[in-house]
C-alpha cells in the first residue's frame, strides 16, 4: 500500500488523514508508536479571487478593521503570505485591532503569526461560539473563510451590529482519496480506527470507502465533524470532547480502550 507510513513499533494501525500541508496528526500517531496509513481526502488551493484576499489583507494590516474572526489555520496561511509578500505582518495593527479564533491549530498559527488572540469561546469552539461570546457592534469585522463555510458567521455578528466584509481565503477541494487496497483493508476490517479530522473529511470518506467493517472505530475531532459524518451515512464510534488533536487521540483511547501515547499512559 504506497501511503501506509509504519513505525518500528507494533501497534494499533490507524487511517489517518493528511493534506499536501500539513501531517502532524499522522507524524505523532507514529511516533508513538501507531501503525499509520494517510489519505489525502482534501487539499487546500488558493481562493477564487486572489484580489480580493489581497484587498481585505491589505485593509486589515493598514488598521482598518476592529476584528478579525478566523476558523481555519488556513485563512490565516493565506493572508500571512500575502502580507510578508508586501513587507508587513499580520500583526501590525495590533494592538489596537483583536482577533476571535477557534480550535487549537488556528489559535496556533495566529500566534505563529504574531497576533495576540483576545476571543476563544469556552462554550462552543465554532463560528457559532464565537458570536455568541463577542461584544456588540458598531464596528469593522474580517472573516476570512474557506469556500465551504456556512453563513452562521457573517450572519450572526451582522445581528449583533458589526459590518462584516466576509472574503474567501481559500478553497477546499478533492484530494486524491483512498487507494483501491485501503478501500479493501476497510471492508476486511484491517483497520482499527479512522480519523475523521473534519466535516469534508467525513463526507470525502463516506463518497468512496464503501463497506467499513463494524469492528473499525470511526473517531471525529468534534461535535460538528460528528454531525457531518452521520449526515453521510457514517456510523459515530467517538468523538473528541474537544476539537483537537489532543481531544481526538483521548477519543480514540477511550473508543479502543488502549493507550496510544505515552503521555496518556503516564497520566492515568
Amino acid at each position: 500500500m504506497t501511503s501506509a507510513v509504519s513505525s518500528n513499533v507494533p501497534g494499533t494501525r490507524i487511517l489517518v488523514p493528511v493534506t499536501a500541508e500539513r501531517r502532524d496528526l499522522a507524524d505523532r500517531l507514529m511516533a508513538a508508536g501507531a501503525l499509520v496509513d494517510t489519505a489525502e481526502f482534501i487539499a487546500i488551493e488558493g481562493p477564487e479571487s486572489a484580489q480580493e484576499l489581497a484587498i481585505a489583507t491589505a485593509k486589515w494590516c493598514s488598521g482598518q478593521y476592529d476584528w478579525m474572526a478566523v476558523t481555519s489555520r488556513n485563512a490565516v496561511i493565506a493572508m500571512a503570505r500575502i502580507a510578508e509578500l508586501a513587507g508587513t505582518t499580520l500583526a501590525e495593527p495590533q494592538p489596537a485591532a483583536k482577533v476571535a479564533t477557534v480550535g487549537e491549530a488556528t489559535l496556533g498559527i495566529c500566534r505563529d503569526k504574531g497576533l495576540n488572540v483576545t476571543l476563544v469561546p469556552t462554550t462552543k469552539a465554532t463560528a457559532s461560539g464565537i458570536v455568541a461570546q463577542m461584544p456588540s457592534g458598531p464596528g469593522h469585522v474580517l472573516a476570512p473563510l474557506g469556500n465551504l463555510a456556512s453563513p452562521v458567521l457573517a450572519r450572526g455578528l451582522t445581528r449583533k451590529g458589526w459590518t462584516v466584509d466576509s472574503v474567501e481565503a481559500y478553497r477546499t477541494v478533492d484530494g486524491a482519496g483512498l487507494s483501491l487496497e485501503q478501500t479493501d483493508y476497510l471492508a476486511a476490517g484491517e483497520f482499527d480506527a479512522v480519523l475523521l479530522t473534519s466535516g469534508s473529511v467525513a463526507e470525502r470518506f463516506a463518497d468512496q470507502a464503501g463497506s467499513v467493517d463494524a469492528s473499525t472505530r470511526l473517531i471525529a475531532i468534534g461535535a460538528t465533524t460528528a454531525a457531518s459524518a452521520r449526515a453521510a451515512g457514517l456510523r459515530v464510534d467517538g468523538v473528541a470532547e474537544h476539537p483537537s488533536y489532543d481531544g481526538i487521540i483521548v477519543a480514540l483511547e477511550v473508543a479502543l480502550g488502549t493507550f496510544i501515547t505515552e503521555s496518556r499512559r503516564s497520566s492515568s
